[in-house]
């Protein structure tokens, strides 16, 4: 292919050592929302990146950074040309959209906190992804640091009540006190109070609703994480289940979540998914935080009593 307009990149210390590592291209398209960055590890793995070189046959619309990311520029598509030392070399398509044209998902992560925080929120970061822990009460002692950690990198802090007991199976007055004993604990370790809450197996009464005092957020997918522990089946419900809206639920405390979030949602951010926090996600449409109180938040598009 002769590409036209060329601008060319060599990473620092580009073929300095005698032998240049291999590197296997994870996805042959990506989607950049105009002005922001896209990491190249979440291109290209197994990768020494100060031996790649990147060309782009527009860079009017993509261009490399000197920490070799890939900025999108201006709306448009382009090719980026990724090559090595030691001869190999592999064409990226690059689409760069408007920020109005947002996918936006939320990823739910129940249970929490538990021994994989530290590692999924590294993954996170990485990929400039927000999510939602919702935390039981009575464990997030055993992990302040990881909890410190969510709020200071922008995650949203949710409520799973006290001890998880099913609310609608227990007295009126236990099942208030799980819901305010779950917050008030977060809130010790956090140093911010909640902004969301769930009710533990999604149950839960109109009455508890109001009384959490913040949008009750629910799901519309369920990968069942929890039952089949399967890496590669959790990284299929979150591929065919993240359609623009939709909330997905899997659970932060299996090894095996961990493994399949990684496989998904690198191919999903490719793909230009915007991974958001469950307010974010529930106002986009203008909603307020006092609008969604009460109800059953299933999606940003199935709200209801």
């Amino acid at each position: 292919m002769v590409l036209a307009t060329a601008a060319l990149l060599i990473c620092p210390g580009l073929f300095s050592s005698e032998e240049a590592r291999a590197y296997t291209v994870k996805n042959d398209q990506v989607t950049i929302y105009e002005g922001e960055t896209f990491p190249m590890d979440s291109l290209v793995s197994d990768a020494d990146f100060l031996n790649l070189r990147l060309l782009t046959s527009d860079r009017s619309i993509s261009t490399p950074t000197k920490d070799g990311a890939l900025l999108g520029l201006s709306i448009g598509s382009c090719v980026v040309t990724i090559s090595d030392k030691a001869g190999g070399r592999d064409e990226i398509t690059v689409n760069v959209v408007s920020k109005e044209d947002v996918h936006m998902v939320a990823l739910t992560l129940d249970d929490g906190p538990g021994s994989h925080a530290m590692e999924l929120m590294d993954y996170f970061a990485s990929r400039n992804v927000k999510v939602t822990f919702f935390m039981i009460g009575s464990d997030v002692g055993n992990y302040p640091k990881s909890v410190q950690r969510m709020v200071d990198e922008g995650h949203e802090i949710g409520n799973h009540t006290m001890n998880h007991k099913q609310l609608t199976a227990v007295k009126k007055d236990r099942a208030l006190k799980e819901i305010e004993e779950g917050a008030r604990a977060i809130e010790d370790v956090a140093g911010v109070p909640p902004t969301v809450w769930r009710p533990p197996y999604g149950d839960s009464t109109q009455e508890q609703r109001i009384a959490a005092g913040m949008p009750t957020v629910l799901w519309n997918i369920d990968t069942l994480d929890w039952k089949y522990k399967d890496a590669d089946r959790v990284a299929n419900e979150i591929l065919n289940g993240a359609s623009n809206g939709n909330i997905i639920l899997v659970h932060e405390i299996y090894k095996t979540t961990l493994e399949g979030i990684k496989k998904a949602v690198d191919k999903l951010v490719a793909k230009g998914v915007r991974f958001v926090t469950s307010t974010t996600l529930l106002t986009r449409d203008g909603s307020t935080v006092e609008d969604l109180i009460g109800l059953r938040c299933f999606s940003s598009k199935q709200k209801r009593q």
